[in-house]
């Protein structure tokens, strides 16, 4: 059980700096939504259209995927695709098509679109666990030290278009 959340935490420690707008630095990697500013206006369907055209004009292909936060998830299921027809921006997991995958580890009101075939995530060594029973002895607790040393990067950084909501 320790072990499974020890690698849990990892996973998403990994998946919310992926998914972040921290620029990269040398020991962390850039997040996928460093230097995008948030739109001034309210998402429209027509948006997520223009999302999936950049991707086809950059000639990208493959099994494409929204990644969106909690907060984006809510605004585009709430938003109407167009006047009238009752139908809104996200329905059944999907937009217009294109499955959607939600994370609290991603940037806030942020949505990502992309064929994630075309990011690399590599890892060097395993982990390292250190028990340290010394440092918190006093107060009756063993501290943990993990290290894992990993690097993320698109291959393409033309398969992958990213919005953040009003």
């Amino acid at each position: 059980m320790l072990r499974n959340d020890i690698v849990r935490a990892i996973a998403n420690k990994l998946e919310a700096t992926i998914l972040g707008d921290e620029a990269g630095t040398s020991t962390q990697p850039e997040g996928l939504f460093n230097g995008v500013t948030a739109d001034a206006s309210d998402v429209t369907f027509a948006d997520m259209v223009a999302m999936e055209e950049e991707l086809e004009e950059a000639n990208v292909t493959g099994e494409l995927t929204y990644i969106v936060s909690p907060s984006a998830k809510a605004a585009l299921r709430t938003t109407a695709k167009d006047a009238g027809s009752g139908l809104f921006v996200m329905d059944n997991n999907e937009i217009n098509g294109i499955k959607v995958l939600s994370t609290s580890a991603c940037t806030d009101k942020g949505v990502i679109l992309g064929n994630f075939n075309d990011y690399v995530i590599g890892q060097w060594g395993g982990i390292d666990l250190v028990v340290d029973p010394y440092t918190q002895a006093a107060s009756g607790k063993v501290r943990l030290v993990v290290n894992a040393y990993f690097d993320a990067k698109p291959r393409r950084t033309e398969a992958f278009v990213e919005k953040i909501l009003h």
